[in-house]
């Protein structure tokens, strides 16, 4: 496996200086519209894993996909954009996912190999991966075209899935040292190495803009940056190395102080000069804090933990102006406001009503939770009020907050170390990251009859409804509001790219 996996890894590296010569190396942004579209198959696959109970939902939490194809002719894909690993994965046709749902792999893909005349099997069997989730696959290692857009990547390595309990692939965008090879000491140039190898952007880097949660646009941008799409300063801090190899295998920054403020503007939480390990990934809806800080928030904010649909607060918290203020890499680094009701998850059970806590008033899940033993991770409830840069090559995260439903775009490619417009933070924190593995936590299932069990009082004041403060004004154009969906019967709501690409926000 190891010769085979370098021999063509050479023959792509050569393709790929090629590539590199012929074209002018610049940027490649990927624009993207909503739109909802049903997907029953979602609703079959909670019904047969969850047969004992009366209703089954799945709360509202995000998965951003990225539309691709693979292979000449091209098959158009649906995979998962995730910067907390580093493999591009799809099923096969015959993986045992697909024939378990085949409408999720009619929907969202499976690969033909035989139909494609650039398909090279190069590693049979030797693809494997597992994720936090307790999500894996196996496979073969291939090598296939692979488009984003009008941009195409030639001999890219990825694994397909024979065997996967997922039917929705993967997009890694991580480290190439993240890549589940690279366990046994072996690496190949993944998709961001790729395309700069192949002349498409100057550095192994992009941008993340999420927007908000009602918003109709976002964007990634790679190697470059968009100043139109953040306010304030964009402040770069160092990527940190995992606690064993020494190597940086994720996008582990250091959290260094948590704040929340209620619509006055009077602290009601508040733990500084921590120095605590945390990963900034988007395959992970929620956010996940060491149990000692997660635990002592949700006390705040009133959340009960129900065993059905675990950690639940009043819908109604969505209404506050209070904010969480995260700094990260010490005092001197950035600041990132976000309004708590992004942290507001709606749910709603199958039959399409809405679980109630016991004075009748709709419950929602809140969107930070205790980690547990499992690794500290900031996702979408986070990284939505967060414009994240994110430089592989010189081992630099850049953070601002969002410019929310920005309409203009501002563009700087990347050229050298620094990331375009930002400043270093004057002095950064330091820490290890212990967690080995890949992290994907990206769909919380509950189940229940409509009403949430226990009840909890809040010891934040958070303030009336609807109140106004100067933390509440960083958020510019405002902070978005909760948007409803029935998502245990499928709703998907898909955000169609510029260049026939598209992300796709899964609830």
């Amino acid at each position: 496996m190891t010769r085979t996996l370098f021999t063509l890894s050479a023959a792509a590296a050569v393709l790929s200086f090629i590539g590199a010569s012929l074209a002018e190396p610049a940027v490649l942004g990927v624009n993207f519209k909503k739109e909802v579209r049903r997907d029953p198959t979602h609703l079959n696959r909670l019904a047969r894993r969850q047969k004992s109970v009366t209703a089954n939902i799945e709360n509202a939490d995000l998965l951003y996909l990225i539309n691709i194809t693979i292979g000449t002719p091209p098959q158009p894909f649906g995979v998962q954009l995730d910067t907390g690993s580093s493999d591009i994965w799809v099923p096969a046709t015959n993986a045992d996912a697909c024939q378990q749902s085949p409408q999720s792999c009619k929907l969202f893909g499976a690969f033909n190999p035989n139909a494609s005349s650039t398909f090279a099997d190069i590693a049979p069997g030797q693809f494997e991966i597992s994720y936090v989730d307790n999500s894996g696959v196996t496979g073969d290692y291939i090598n296939d075209t692979v488009a984003i857009g009008k941009t195409t990547i030639m001999q890219q390595t990825m694994g397909l899935a024979a065997q996967t309990n997922r039917a929705l692939g993967i997009m890694g965008i991580g480290f190439d040292s993240g890549e589940s090879i690279a366990e046994s000491g072996i690496e190949y140039p993944n998709v961001i190495a790729q395309m700069k190898l192949q002349g498409y952007i100057n550095t192994m880097a992009y941008s993340l803009w999420l927007n908000d949660l009602d918003s109709n646009d976002g964007s990634i941008l790679f190697g470059g940056v968009d100043t139109a799409k953040f306010h304030g300063s964009l402040i770069s801090i160092p990527i940190q190395p995992d606690t064993e190899s020494q190597a940086i295998t994720s996008f582990t920054v250091v959290l260094s102080s948590v704040i929340i403020q209620n619509g006055s503007g009077s602290t009601q939480y508040s733990q500084k000069n921590l120095a605590v390990p945390v990963i900034l990934d988007s395959g992970t809806s929620l956010t996940y804090l060491p149990d000692q800080y997660a635990n002592a928030i949700l006390g705040g904010v009133g959340a009960t933990n129900d065993p059905n649909y675990g950690y639940t607060v009043p819908c109604s918290l969505s209404d506050s102006a209070a904010t969480f203020n995260f700094t990260f890499g010490g005092p001197t680094g950035p600041t990132i406001v976000v309004g708590i009701n992004e942290f507001v998850v709606p749910i709603v059970t199958t039959d399409g009503s809405v679980p109630t806590l016991k004075d009748g008033s709709a419950a929602c899940n809140f969107g930070i939770n205790p980690a547990g033993t499992s690794p500290n991770l900031f996702g979408d409830t986070f990284l939505r009020s967060a414009y994240v840069v994110y430089d592989l090559e010189n081992n630099q995260i850049g953070l601002a907050n969002t410019n929310f439903n920005a309409s203009g775009s501002s563009v700087t490619e990347f050229s050298n170390s620094v990331i375009p417009g930002a400043s270093a933070a004057a002095t950064t924190l330091v820490v290890t990251q212990t967690f080995s593995g890949i992290p994907l936590a990206t769909q919380t299932q509950a189940s229940g009859t409509g009403q949430v069990t226990g009840v909890a009082t809040p010891t934040f004041v958070l303030g009336n409804p609807g109140a106004t403060s100067k933390a509440a004004a960083m958020l510019a154009t405002g902070p978005p509001k909760v948007e409803m969906a029935l998502v245990a019967a499928g709703l998907v709501a898909v955000m169609s790219f510029a260049f026939g690409s598209s992300l796709v926000v899964f609830m």
